[in-house]
């Protein structure tokens, strides 16, 4: 798998079945994420365990990850909760989780905050676009997590109607964001 996709691209890949494609993301994260985590967990056994419970966890969510948002920081995030779990149950001394650095430099998170603002202005415009029903059931998948049958069931209409319209929206954004 290309090493210079990026996530979001890889996850919709993921979505439509491309297995590789998740690989690639857990190749890119999971060392990164098992380093951090065996830095404030002694035991490698269950730094380890920590990290791959997050990606279990991503695998379980793909379908209703949001690509417009930073994957390396709901990682983080995810792995940072499960590691203050982890430590409130050992009740053992331990560096507190606020002394530790996450983020990278702090000009590569200016340069990441500038892109994720244009990212989301440049994906809010293109949901506008879409037409009122097709937005409305995106929406309600994507910012709601509602799945196809409840959106169906609150809407009146078939469950394949339902993913028709997301089918066509994902393809709507996908035109409307390269162009």
């Amino acid at each position: 798998m290309n090493g210079n996709l990026t996530d979001s691209h890889l996850i919709e890949l993921w979505r439509t079945g491309n297995e590789k494609a998740y690989r690639a993301l857990f190749d890119r994260y999971f060392y990164k994420l098992y380093n951090y985590t065996s830095k404030l967990v002694p035991d490698k056994r269950i730094s380890e365990e920590i990290v791959m419970d997050v990606m279990l966890a991503v695998w379980q969510k793909r379908d209703r990850l949001n690509t417009s948002l930073s994957l390396s920081a709901y990682l983080y995030r995810s792995v940072r909760n499960r590691l203050i779990d982890h430590l409130r149950k050992q009740n053992i001394p331990t560096v507190s989780l606020d002394q530790t650095t996450v983020e990278p430099p702090s000009s590569f998170i200016t340069d990441s905050r500038l892109l994720h603002k244009e990212l989301e202005h440049l994906y809010r415009s293109s949901l506008n676009r879409l037409p009122p029903q097709k937005k409305r059931i995106f929406t309600m998948s994507r910012d709601e997590g509602s799945s196809y049958k409840e959106i169906a069931n609150r809407l009146q209409l078939s469950k394949n109607t339902v993913e028709n319209h997301m089918v066509a929206a994902l393809r709507l954004l996908k035109s409307h964001m390269q162009a």
